[in-house]
């Protein structure tokens, strides 16, 4: 005599426990298609280890059900993210922030050969100060200096010098003149050092290229007043 199948109303709520059902019993064959809904899901009863690697593709994942409530801190590396898998079309407007990125994150190689700027570039103008008749330059952090002398005083040899790295400082002199000197590592025109406009409220700006040994002056605007 053939088995007939169980009406669900002859089984009363909550008969069927999971103590009832081997390991194994119960395989995609016995689910008919589209028989499992999220109502018959608890929440939190499918963990990752209830998952076989590879089982769950782009095919099972409707679009947009992914959100950032669905992903816990941390929970995605880089690699848990394929090469070239996301793109400026997967990147909202505006969603990348300089809060996002770790300091020296972003290298040269993770920049194109070039970087277009639609109107202007502006780099940032850094104060450098005088201490025990000396000023300490860092070429990254002030590519664009500006000094007011406040003694007499020679420019140290700049920090962080990277080959075809350009830097420029302005050097204003206040009410009272003082005198500048530099560090053998820049050369001038002759190998000659400027002599700086000893006027008060003068400005001169020099511009320096470094050729991996030393900075070169390619740039030199003297007595300007200070408007």
């Amino acid at each position: 005599m053939a088995l007939q199948k169980i009406n669900t109303d002859l089984i009363s709520a909550d008969a069927v426990t999971a103590a009832k059902i081997a390991d194994g019993a119960i395989t995609a064959d016995d689910i008919g298609a589209n028989n499992i809904t999220g109502a018959k899901i608890a929440s939190n009863s499918i963990l990752t280890r209830h998952i076989n690697d590879n089982q769950v593709t782009a095919d099972q994942i409707a679009a947009a059900t992914i959100t950032t409530t669905q992903i816990a801190a941390n929970t995605i590396a880089t690699g848990n993210i394929a090469d070239n898998a996301i793109d400026s079309t997967k990147i909202a407007s505006n969603s990348i922030l300089t809060r996002h990125i770790d300091d020296d994150q972003v290298t040269g190689d993770q920049l194109a050969n070039a970087i277009t700027i639609g109107t202007s570039a502006q780099i940032s103008q850094v104060a450098l100060t005088s201490s025990s008749n000396a000023v300490a330059w860092d070429a990254t952090a002030a590519a664009n200096a500006y000094h007011l002398l406040t003694e007499n005083t020679t420019f140290s040899a700049p920090s962080n010098a990277a080959e075809g790295a350009i830097i420029q400082v302005e050097i204003a002199q206040g009410g009272t003149p003082y005198t500048v000197a530099w560090n053998t590592v820049f050369e001038f025109a002759a190998s000659t050092a400027p002599t700086m406009t000893a006027t008060a409220n003068k400005t001169d700006i020099l511009t320096f290229r470094y050729n991996g040994s030393v900075w070169q002056e390619i740039g030199r605007v003297q007595n300007l007043a200070q408007t």
